[in-house]
């Protein structure tokens, strides 16, 4: 009975709507995965849709993983399009690639470095690079809960407006993590990232996601994702740009 209900409620949110401006931060948190053995795994998500009646819309969407689990050390490659558009407008197009590798220290600490690339037309911001590294530490596990902290340098290249406007950032990146299973066949995880420009911790990025994935089948799930980003250091520049964005997405995945 509990089973029927959430999965009522999963083909709910799919119906609903959940499209709104993509956030700044990409949650590389929610996309970590654990594996038993050691090898490489793959994921593809992709959906798209076509609606017709006083306007046309499209909606398209796709992402890619990659994971090699070694014994001491991992590597996680992603990318990830989202594309809505109305009547020949984009009202959504955004992208980003992430590469990370991650050393094992023991079983607790890890050092993890990365790179990234992204950008969001919505925003105007037309290529935002990243690359960081730091420690990652594992708080609490327990069954296959598991509750992260982490602080890493990261230096930030923004070009936005067309390349307009210029910035270049040296950041601290912290971050608390946990990912909890509620019951078998459903899990919670919630990341909050404290991203201040050093050193200056006046104008700090502040960013909070929170998921939910419902398993229906051993290799299909359902998962709906929120979060909500806070940025002033772009609207200073363009005050059409809203220092609080926030996303809704829900979709299917397929695991192999």
């Amino acid at each position: 009975m509990h089973f029927q209900r959430l999965f009522l409620l999963a083909w709910l949110f799919v119906i609903l709507p959940g499209t709104c401006v993509r956030a700044q931060i990409v949650n590389i948190e929610d996309k970590r995965k654990g594996f038993d053995s050691v090898g490489w795994y793959g994921q593809i998500d992709l959906g798209g849709s076509l609606t017709r009646n006083i306007n046309q819309v499209i909606t398209l969407n796709g992402a890619v993983r990659v994971d090699r689990k070694g014994r001491r050390q991992s590597l996680l490659g992603l990318a990830d399009y989202r594309l809505v558009q109305v009547s020949g407008k984009n009202a959504l197009n955004a992208g980003f690639g992430h590469l990370r590798y991650a050393y094992y220290l023991n079983d607790r600490w890890r050092w993890e470095t990365f790179g990234q690339m992204q950008y969001n037309e919505q925003l105007r911001l037309q290529l935002r690079t990243l690359v960081g590294t730091g420690p990652r530490l594992k708080l609490l596990s327990f069954d296959n809960n598991r509750v992260y902290v982490g602080t890493l340098y990261m230096y930030e290249y923004d070009e936005v407006a067309d390349g307009e406007i210029i910035y270049r950032s040296h950041r601290l990146s912290s971050y608390l993590s946990f990912n909890l299973y509620a019951w078998e066949h459903l899990s919670i995880s919630n990341t909050t990232y404290y991203q201040p420009i050093l050193p200056d911790f006046r104008q700090p990025r502040i960013s909070s996601v929170t998921s939910v994935s419902l398993k229906l089948t051993d290799r299909l799930s359902f998962n709906t994702r929120y979060s909500i980003t806070h940025d002033a250091l772009l609207n200073r520049g363009l005050p059409d740009v809203p220092e609080t964005t926030y996303e809704w997405v829900n979709g299917l995945r397929y695991s192999f």
